[in-house]
């Protein structure tokens, strides 16, 4: 279905990582901020009712949870390539864990009782109410913050910048203006292989990435990855993983990773992967 292919598309799209102690730090201090907030405002779920001296202080405990579990979450997932479905992932995770603690706080420090686990949906379901707002805006700004920008205003200075002069000197081939013909169905997709970025492949379909006049463009036409390399492999342009087809002289940056090397590209949202099996066949482009 196109629909799913679209859904996958999107998922994969990479964002920002979360790469300093710092950042990590000031979000969860705002998360749990934002929990405290809310609880000592707007006071749900029978907490205008709950009367102690140190009242606040005891509420701020489910802000402090909710730090701490988005802290250990990040921590337990650090090394994972930051997508939005690893967010939607990172989220969901929080909030278990922030349930789970919330069910024992709340039975041991707010009651002073044995805990009775009958009333764990309960808290998981007043956890999931409070915790909804605060995550879906997080979420939301955290996707905001990977609205691609054009490479002059937005320089990527994560990871390794690609080598240049080695590009230049092995790709040259490349540049020509011989258009290729790429059948999609009854119609035809006309493409310089200068203009291509680089094409990934979601089963019998490709999503490809590409220029047009100044103009990025993605197209999801029906062919195989196979195929479609058969036609556009000349010059910089390889396949250097069973999912991905690159023009390795648009790389902005790459990353190295557990399978090999992540790459980036200037006003693209998604990215590529070099499989480490193929490595030595890209290495003079790397």
């Amino acid at each position: 279905m196109m629909y799913k292919k679209i859904i996958r598309s999107y998922l994969s799209g990479v964002i920002p990582k979360i790469s300093t102690k710092k950042e990590l730090f000031t979000l969860s201090f705002l998360l749990g901020l934002s929990a405290y907030l809310f609880l000592i405002v707007f006071q749900p779920f029978g907490t205008y009712n709950f009367d102690h001296i140190h009242k606040f202080v005891l509420l701020s405990g489910y802000g402090a949870i909710l730090s701490a579990a988005y802290i250990l979450v990040s921590l337990v997932l650090r090394t994972k390539i930051e997508t939005i479905a690893m967010e939607l992932f990172r989220i969901t995770l929080v909030l278990l864990v922030t349930i789970f603690f919330n069910f024992i706080y709340h039975g041991w420090i707010i009651n002073g009782a044995p805990l009775q686990w009958s009333n764990l949906p309960y808290i998981g379901f007043y956890t999931l109410s409070l915790y909804s707002p605060i995550g879906t805006i997080y979420f939301l700004l955290r996707i905001n913050r990977y609205s691609p920008h054009p490479i002059q205003n937005n320089p990527l200075n994560i990871g390794m910048p690609i080598n240049s002069d080695a590009i230049s000197s092995q790709g040259n081939d490349c540049h020509f203006l011989t258009l290729v013909s790429i059948p999609n169905g009854s119609q035809t997709l006309s493409l310089q292989p200068d203009d291509f970025i680089f094409a990934k492949s979601m089963d019998n379909y490709c999503m490809i990435y590409f220029r047009k006049e100044g103009i990025l463009k993605k197209y999801m036409i029906r062919i195989t990855l196979t195929h479609l390399s058969q036609l556009l492999h000349k010059g910089a342009i390889h396949r250097c993983h069973r999912s991905y087809l690159v023009n390795f002289e648009k790389i902005l940056v790459k990353e190295r990773i557990a399978q090999g090397f992540l790459l980036r590209f200037a006003d693209v949202d998604d990215f590529a992967i070099v499989a480490r099996s193929a490595i030595e066949s890209v290495r003079p482009y790397l």
